[in-house]
């Protein structure tokens, strides 16, 4: 009878873990996403921060590394997509990306009620530059 009740204790307790952790996995840090995110950001059922990059190699952790502090520090998630990673994981050998048109890669928006409010263009940023530029991009649009 106790070993049931030890057993319902770490299962409820797993549970709970689990719930929390799903819940914050979005809330202040950098996290690569499928393009299911972007179609959300896109159509208006989402809105936030969205970094475009074409990385061939899946690379990309320069950018993530240094999203992830200016996430924390701003209190807001940052959504990276890799146009060459469509389910944030796979290396696909595809050039084509339904928002070419709109999305350019190397490119921080911020997206609202399915309109681009603002663009930063990151790929013309330096070491020296990135960190301050994208936090103020970040303040001002959260």
């Amino acid at each position: 009878m106790q070993t049931k009740r030890v057993l319902s204790g770490l299962l409820i307790s797993s549970a709970l873990l689990l719930v929390g952790c799903s819940e914050t996995e979005d809330s202040s840090h950098a996290n690569q996403v499928k393009l299911s995110k972007v179609e959300n950001l896109m159509d208006g059922k989402q809105e936030g921060f969205l970094l475009i990059l074409k990385e061939e190699d899946g690379d990309i952790d320069s950018y993530q590394n240094k999203l992830d502090s200016i996430a924390k520090k701003n209190e807001v998630p940052i959504h990276i997509y890799n146009t060459f990673q469509p389910d944030a994981k796979k290396i696909v050998n595809r050039a084509n990306f339904e928002y070419t048109s709109t999305l350019k890669g190397e490119s921080l928006y911020y997206m609202s009620k399915g309109k681009i409010k603002d663009t930063l263009n990151v790929n013309r940023l330096t070491d020296e530059t990135f960190t301050d530029t994208v936090n103020e991009f970040v303040a001002n649009n959260k």
